[in-house]
Order: structure tokens, then C-alpha cells, then sequence
């Protein structure tokens, strides 16, 4: 899945989600609590944060950078 940025629509990453569950299933991993990553923009200048789950991702804001 392709994650944009909220204001400037800038492409920020492109992640597999399915993948990472793939290679940590041997290890006996689970996620049962939603991957958060932090990424940040260069054209707006904030770090956004997003909830990454199986199928989809939810945005949950900005931490401006001081």
C-alpha cells in the first residue's frame, strides 16, 4: 500500500504489510496491535502518523517537527 502525505498529497512510503507477516511467522509473531510509523514530509515540513493494519491504514495526525 502507497501512503501520501494528508496536505501536499507527496508520496511518502510504499509498504507490504502482508510480507512482513510472511517473514515473521516462522518466528511465531503476531500482530495483534496495529504497526505505527512515523514519517515525515519534506515539502510540509511535519512528521505524520499513521496506524498500519492488515488491509488498510488510518491516519491519527501530525507532530510538528521543533
Amino acid at each position: 500500500m502507497e501512503i501520501k502525505c494528508k496536505k501536499t498529497k507527496r508520496f511518502l512510503c510504499e509498504i507490504n504489510y502482508n510480507e512482513i507477516l510472511e517473514q515473521l511467522k516462522p518466528y511465531g509473531v503476531s500482530f495483534e496491535k496495529p504497526l505505527v510509523l512515523v514519517i515525515p514530509c519534506r515539502s510540509c515540513k511535519e512528521s505524520e502518523i499513521y496506524h498500519i493494519y492488515k488491509d488498510h491504514y488510518v491516519y491519527k495526525g501530525n507532530k510538528t517537527k521543533n
